[in-house]
């Protein structure tokens, strides 16, 4: 009698969970259409004017068309190497003047900054004074040249006097005594006189001549000193000036350090004005007005992005079936918008022969014109390598086709249904797929939306209704 309790119990929870089990059947009975049948993505769905326009469906009939075999990476933008030019000082100095920000548009010679350098400013008055050695020594020169002419007349003077001196000695002397000895005396004396004297004028000749030689290697030396000191001032003063800069200029247009002809206006020695070498804009600024700099210390940077270059990774599993990619045409998107299509196109230009020991890839660079900079530098982008082009398939677009582990499908439009129906892909690039088996020319496909499909669940009466009206 104890135990009747327990089994009134057990029996009130088995009444219960019999009663909870048949509510849906109960909730659903007498809805008619409104009935959901099992979900199951080959039952026909029949979609509603309303819900059409909510999910974005579209249809498109499929015919034969271009396919392309790609191979899909993932990029970042740079800046071309050579459309980027860091503007250094050469020389340690002040900066006087700024002229510049970051984003500032600039052209071609436009005037960046300004800095003065008593380094330079020392380096010009050490031009100043080697000049004027230079031009003493050029003088010195010259007169030695003169000199030596003036000696070579005199000794050419000296010998004619001392052989007229000597012949005429000669000839007093053959009287056999008809001339008194003194007389004949005082012509032989005439006559050494003459030639001691040329004699003379010959060693002093001969000494200029050693001398000229002395100044001569003197003046090239100082040319050549006074041409590295010109080639020094004009590396530290070079201010990327383009066609206005003159290759060799005077001491006095390097105290202006200007190098450009209509630049003269300024007085201060030492003074190096940096311009723009490169339309373009700035993209760094790395000095402040009064602030010390160093010899080749970078003071900005300019950069131009009317071409750019993609850096991707190819991985190693593709390397082999890519094939030779140099040269290859690429479309470029963005990766935070794969939907908005291609932003920009590229050609291959370098792909590496060494494949990464960590990441397994091997580095891709792709050129790419960017006219209206929608390419910025540091954004990723998705790589569509084009490798060939398949010009007569079947083709349908890769929105239209839906993905379920290893099976691919597209949802056919027949009358007011849509039936999956799968395909066996072939080639496929971002934008459309080649289908080998599954459709035909003609029939009308969901382009858009289709995954959208697969999530709504079709009502009973439309699969009634499809096999009705297929009977």
């Amino acid at each position: 009698m104890m135990t009747r309790p327990h089994v009134l119990i057990s029996v009130s929870f088995i009444l219960l969970a019999i009663a909870l089990l048949s509510l849906p059947l109960f909730a659903h009975e007498g809805h008619g259409k409104g009935e959901i049948a099992p979900y199951d993505l080959d039952t026909p769905r029949k979609v509603s004017p309303e819900t059409a326009a909510h999910i974005g469906l579209q249809t498109a009939e499929i015919d034969f068309g271009s396919v392309e075999e790609i191979v899909r990476l993932t990029g970042v933008v740079r800046p071309a190497p050579e459309r980027v030019h860091s503007v250094a000082s050469r020389v340690d100095g002040t900066v006087l003047f700024v002229a510049v920000q970051v984003g500032d548009v600039v052209k071609k010679g436009d005037l960046l900054v300004e800095i003065e350098s008593p380094q330079l400013a020392q380096s010009i008055y050490e031009l100043r004074t080697l000049e004027t050695e230079y031009f003493s020594l050029q003088s010195t020169l010259a007169r030695a040249r003169s000199r030596i002419d003036q000696l070579g007349v005199e000794l050419d003077t000296a010998r004619q006097h001392a052989s007229i001196a000597e012949a005429e000695y000669d000839r007093l002397d053959d009287n056999d005594g008809a001339v008194a000895i003194n007389v004949l005396s005082e012509k032989q004396a005439a006559a050494v006189q003459a030639l001691g004297k040329a004699r003379l004028v010959d060693i002093e000749l001969s000494l200029a001549r050693r001398q000229l030689e002395s100044t001569t290697r003197q003046v090239a030396s100082m040319d050549q000193s006074k041409a590295a000191l010109e080639q020094v001032i004009a590396t530290m003063a070079n201010t990327h000036r383009g066609a206005n800069a003159a290759n060799v200029v005077s001491s006095d247009e390097m105290a202006l350090v200007a190098f450009a002809h209509e630049d003269k206006q300024s007085d201060r020695i030492g003074l190096v004005r940096f311009y723009s070498p490169i339309d373009g804009v700035i993209i760094a600024r790395d000095v402040m007005t009064g602030e010390g700099v160093d010899a080749g210390e970078r003071l900005l940077t300019v950069a131009e992005y009317s071409r750019v270059q993609v850096e991707g990774e190819l991985p190693e599993s593709l390397v082999y079936r890519a094939g030779d990619l140099n040269g290859k045409q690429v479309r470029i998107r963005r990766v935070a918008d794969p939907e908005a299509g291609s932003i920009a196109t590229g050609t291959v230009r370098f792909v590496s022969p060494v494949i990464d020991p960590i990441k397994r890839t091997t580095h891709v660079v792709v050129e790419a014109d960017n006219p209206g900079g929608v390419l910025r530098d540091g954004l990723y982008v998705d790589l569509v390598v084009v490798l060939r082009t398949e010009t007569s398939a079947v083709v349908v677009p890769a929105s239209a086709v839906v993905t379920d582990g290893p099976m691919h499908f597209v949802f056919v439009q027949n009358g007011e249904f849509f039936q999956k129906q799968d395909i066996n892909p072939g080639a496929r690039d971002d934008q459309i797929i080649e289908v080998k088996d599954g459709l035909l020319p003609g029939d009308v496909v969901v382009i858009r939306g289709a995954y959208s499909l697969t999530q709504l669940r079709p009502k009973a009466g439309d699969a009634a209704s499809d096999e009705s009206s297929d009977g």
